[in-house]
């Protein structure tokens, strides 16, 4: 089966109040996506949002529109999200990734996409675009995950997408900007808040800072890497 992986992170740069970072992908099947992103499309322009649907524009304004959205996501079957969820204070980069926390990004991005690389598929992954330090950060990413796949699985191919092109890649941004935005902490009755409840509620979570034990796949798999 053919899959096109959109991936996002969010609260990535340790900063104040960024206890937490989330990186999420959201998996689609390659001949779902053309039909999906029309519907997509109608759905946010029926419902008044017209430019790109972000995490950071969720607003009280906005709140209905947003719920829509993650019903989407919900109701289409065929959608799956897998986030995790990595603690800035634990990540020792002096040992484990020489000094670099970008190195440990994208080893933390490799650990995300991994688990659900599955023999017999083949995987498009599209990253949300980011100014990397180093120039070879999606080459070496896509070459351990070729070497993950050890020939039983393909990934066609490893680049950038902008999100402002693609409703998808949207999505995406919205489903792991709720996952973050939950471990680092919401104002109670806030826009965000009250969107971040409704996806756990539909996703059959009682939080979404809840993690699940494994990171096997399902229709919003929430894992916290343990460092």
């Amino acid at each position: 089966m053919d899959f096109v992986v959109y991936c996002d992170e969010s609260r990535h740069e340790h900063a104040s109040g960024n206890r937490f970072m989330a990186i999420g992908g959201l998996w689609v099947p390659r001949d779902t996506k053309y039909i999906l992103s029309v519907e997509l499309r109608r759905l946010l322009a029926a419902n008044g949002l017209r430019g790109e649907a972000k995490w950071s524009k969720t607003s009280l304004k906005r709140l209905d529109a947003y719920k829509k959205l993650v019903d989407f996501f919900i109701d289409h079957n065929e959608l799956q999200f897998r986030a995790i969820v990595v603690e800035h204070g634990k990540v020792d980069a002096e040992r484990y990734h020489g000094g670099d926390r970008e190195l440990g990004f994208y080893k933390f991005y490799y650990k995300m996409l991994e688990k659900w690389i599955e023999e017999g598929n083949q995987y498009l992954i599209l990253l949300d675009f980011k100014m990397n330090k180093g120039a070879d950060r999606y080459t070496t990413l896509r070459t351990f995950l070729e070497r993950r796949a050890r020939g039983k699985a393909w990934i066609t191919d490893l680049t950038v997408v902008d999100s402002r092109q693609s409703v998808l890649a949207q999505l995406a941004d919205v489903l792991t900007g709720a996952v973050a935005a939950s471990w680092c902490g919401l104002s109670a009755g806030t826009a965000k808040e009250k969107l971040a409840q409704h996806l756990a509620k539909r996703g059959g979570r009682a939080s979404l800072r809840v993690p699940d034990f494994s990171p096997a796949r399902s229709k919003l798999n929430i894992f916290k890497i343990q460092l």
